[in-house]
């Protein structure tokens, strides 16, 4: 009873088992690391044409959000909340002007209401606007700075009063009268802002004062 195989049979054996262990190792390795990378590779495709869609979505909406930016600037232009000057000093000055004009709408005694000083300052905070400030002193009776103030605060452009701080003085005995006039020492931060658009540069401005009477 013959339990080998014959050589001519065991060659051909030995080249059957061969061609299946390296089909085995092709299937189980290599083809299956190409799959494997293949299924990758198509996951990354999938991913970069969702992005891909979505990049052309926002790019559709970006005429749209243009013509909203555009209005948005149109309205900053014209809206009347904005001193009119392009520049600080023009409109510190334009401020100054306009507090003179109230006080004298309302100082039916000009001994008895009446600017003292006033001093430009530069905002030591950045916010989004330029800030122009003038800090005034006032020497005024209450009645008249009432309408001062609400002609200040209620008119346009805005302007804003901050800081107030009212005293009230002894003043002079006046002709005719044997009794010393008192009056009030008012001093406060009247401001608003004009359209210029607060840059890295302008942080760093130091405050500065002009007297002005």
């Amino acid at each position: 009873m013959q339990l080998l195989p014959s050589p001519e049979h065991g060659r051909f054996l030995a080249v059957v088992l061969l061609a299946i262990a390296l089909a085995l190792a092709y299937l189980f390795g290599v083809h299956w690391w190409f799959t494997a990378r293949h299924i990758e590779i198509g996951s990354q495709i999938s991913d970069l044409r969702e992005q891909e869609l979505k990049f052309r979505e926002k790019a559709a909406e970006r005429p749209a959000l243009e013509q909203q930016l555009a209005e948005v600037q149109q309205f900053e232009l014209s809206s009347p909340a904005f001193l009119p000057e392009a520049d600080f000093e023009s409109a510190a000055a334009g401020l100054t002007q306009r507090l003179k004009q109230v006080v004298a709408t309302h100082a039916t005694d000009p001994t008895r209401c009446q600017v003292i000083m006033n001093q430009y300052s530069h905002a030591n905070d950045p916010e989004r606007f330029e800030r122009v400030t003038i800090k005034v002193r006032l020497r005024c009776d209450l009645e008249p700075f009432a309408g001062i103030l609400y002609d200040l605060e209620g008119a346009s452009p805005f302007l804003f009063v901050d800081d107030l701080q009212i005293f009230r003085q002894q003043g002079y005995v006046q002709p005719g009268q044997n009794k010393i006039s008192t009056y009030l020492d008012i001093r406060f931060d009247l401001y608003g802002y004009i359209r210029k658009r607060v840059g890295s540069a302008d942080k760093t401005d130091k405050s500065k004062g002009r007297d002005a009477s």
